[in-house]
């Protein structure tokens, strides 16, 4: 996301992760990953990962991009979300928190 005058951007990136979305996206369905950009990096939840961040946003191994929704703008600090990434990894999105159909990306 971008750096304006009152903050940076959000954005939720969406990939497919299978082909058949192509069918299934039309009528709400489908096999799906998101990530969250902001300061140029991309935040994702995975298992075994929990919250990671990749530099180079829109850009996923084995997933195709399919579209950006905005979500807005954050008025904090790069501190500001390290902390919140910290806590959120040890309350509810660490390593073994993941679960395919409760808690996923």
């Amino acid at each position: 996301g971008g750096r304006t005058r009152m903050g940076t951007k959000i954005l939720l990136h969406v990939y497919d992760l299978s082909p058949a979305n192509s069918y299934l996206y039309p009528v709400g369905l489908g096999l799906h990953h998101s990530g969250v950009e902001i300061f140029g990096s991309e935040y994702s939840f995975a298992s075994g990962a929990g919250i990671f961040d990749s530099s180079t946003p829109r850009d996923v191994p084995g997933a195709m991009y399919r579209e950006t929704h905005d979500f807005g703008i954050y008025t904090g600090s790069m501190s500001d979300l390290r902390r919140e990434l910290s806590e959120l990894k040890n309350e509810r999105f660490g390593p073994d928190d993941y679960h395919l159909l409760r808690r996923n990306c």
